[in-house]
């Protein structure tokens, strides 16, 4: 009598054949080719951080124009005792009153009229 393995390799080897001599399995379908994106606008780059100007209020205003210069603000215009400072890429402007040797800063709307660039 034959060994149960022994009649299982010929069905084997004869199942792998016929599997290989079958049907072409049908062509993978190509990808279709990427469309070309709709024009979008570039994106516009982000507004640089204002640098802090806060410490500035009550310093003395003879340092204080060096340091908003080292900060990376132009003067912009003088009014008698008060200046304006712009820093454009962040689009900040500053209104600087000297008052008894001190700085009083504050704040205002970046316009034409306070900080003409």
């Amino acid at each position: 009598m034959l060994h149960p393995r022994l009649l299982l390799a010929p069905t084997l080897v004869l199942g792998l054949g016929l599997a290989a001599c079958g049907q072409p399995e049908p062509p993978v379908a190509a990808a279709p080719a990427a469309q070309p994106a709709a024009a979008t606008p570039p994106a516009q780059p982000a507004a640089a951080a204002a640098p802090a100007w806060q410490d500035l209020n009550g310093a003395r205003a003879s340092s204080g124009e060096g340091e908003l210069q080292r900060r990376g603000f132009e003067l912009s215009r003088r009014q008698g005792l008060t200046q304006y400072w712009n820093h454009a890429p962040s689009r900040t402007c500053l209104r600087v009153v000297t008052s008894n040797g001190r700085y009083a800063v504050t704040q205002v709307p970046f316009t034409p009229q306070n900080c003409p660039v």
